[in-house]
């Protein structure tokens, strides 16, 4: 398992999980990492773990992706763009459907167009990565400027 940008909670930070039988496997120098071991980062680390590590946090998330996946399921019952919607937690992935394969970009520059940044996941996903703590009122901002993006991809 490896895990980096949200370990940090945006410090830079590398890590790698592995088994006893697999590491024994890496021996000094076959594996390296930019941002692996650094004093500092590691106590930013554990301090973003205690936080997130929280029932109100892990509580929270939960709720927020409930929410998201709510609203995208609105979204595309109006207009019928996602063939799937998938992921856990405050990490969203939205597959599009045959007929916008491929045009997960169009979405991303629409959504920029009424201020609200997507990410995209390939050519034909459009990915949702807000902050596991984001206020329930941006998520329903930002879900309904993404609406408006997606009316004008639709056209």
């Amino acid at each position: 398992l490896t895990s980096a940008k949200s370990l940090g909670g945006g410090f830079p930070i590398g890590a790698m999980l592995t088994t006893a039988a697999i590491a024994e496997h890496l021996k000094p120098g076959t594996h390296g990492s930019t941002y692996g071991g650094n004093p500092l980062a590691c106590a930013v680390s554990e301090a973003v773990l205690e936080v997130v590590n929280t029932e109100t946090v892990l509580e929270g998330v939960k709720q927020r992706e409930a929410m998201i996946k709510e609203h995208l399921a609105a979204i595309n019952d109006k207009y019928n763009v996602f063939k799937e919607v998938r992921g856990m937690g405050c990490l969203i992935g939205a597959e599009l459907t045959e007929q916008f394969e491929g045009r997960a970009r169009d979405f991303l520059l629409a959504g920029q167009e009424h201020g609200v940044m997507v990410l995209v996941a390939g050519a034909s996903v459009i990915r949702f990565t807000p902050s596991l703590i984001i206020p329930e009122e941006d998520i329903k901002e930002g879900l309904k400027r993404f609406e408006h993006a997606v009316a004008q991809v639709v056209g």
